[in-house]
């Protein structure tokens, strides 16, 4: 079976990326929450700590493309960075924003899960995934990929459609905040981390107001965030 060049995008669902994610290796203690809000209390008040990683779908525009492979770090890199993976499937984001989330919190996985096995067989210097092994990883779990994709509520596009949303991931690696976008060159630092949970970062919080700020004004009901964290169950 070879890469395929594009797939049906992920839902951006709660449901769907907890399923996926369990079968990717995520303990059962850990779950996928929608996240309503990142400045309002009361909204923010029911949602489980710590938040492991938070993805955020967003519409592609102008700005975003102008500015994808510029940093927006604030500070020198640090020694280690966290572990990405280069996007090399069209419309496959939600995937690799997931692989990110799971990747940079080894504690929320399972020992012998598929994704631990391949980064323990596979480990990288620099952390950066972008080659012929990691495109046999997701030609190894396509499987899961499509079945999970045909999941949600919403009609299910075909995989060729042009799609204008784009997941991303903000995790926290040594003490440092990052954004993972499969479609840079790399991790983009943001700055050093100020809290464990990053539903209390600024600086995501920061970053998402940005994106919400360049969008066009009829793309501003498109957005949509995910936080991985302590399941309910």
């Amino acid at each position: 079976m070879s890469l395929p060049r594009s797939v049906v995008p992920l839902e951006s669902n709660p449901e769907v990326f907890t399923r996926f994610a369990h079968e990717l290796g995520l303990s059962p203690e850990y779950a996928v929450h929608d996240i309503y809000s990142l400045t309002e209390p009361d909204l923010m008040a029911f949602l489980p700590r710590p938040m492991k990683a938070i993805v955020l779908l967003f519409p592609v525009n102008g700005v975003y493309e102008s500015s994808k492979d510029a940093s927006t770090g604030k500070e020198g890199v640090p020694q280690a960075s966290p572990i990405w993976f280069k996007q090399t499937v069209r419309n496959a984001c939600g995937l690799y924003a997931l692989l990110h989330s799971l990747a940079n919190n080894p504690d929320t996985l399972l020992r012998e899960s598929k994704i631990a096995q391949f980064l323990s067989l596979n480990p990288r210097p620099d952390n950066k995934y972008d080659d012929e092994e990691t495109d046999e990883f997701i030609v190894s779990i396509s499987e899961l990929y499509n079945k999970n994709s045909s999941y949600g509520q919403t009609a299910v596009p075909q995989a060729e459609d042009e799609v204008n949303l784009h997941f991303i991931t903000y995790i926290e690696a040594e003490g440092y905040i990052y954004e993972m976008d499969g479609r840079r060159n790399g991790a983009n630092l943001l700055g050093s981390s100020s809290s464990e949970d990053l539903l209390q970062e600024p600086l995501v919080r920061e970053r998402v107001e940005w994106y919400m700020n360049n969008a066009d004004e009829n793309m501003k009901l498109s957005f949509s965030l995910l936080g991985l964290a302590p399941s309910w169950d």
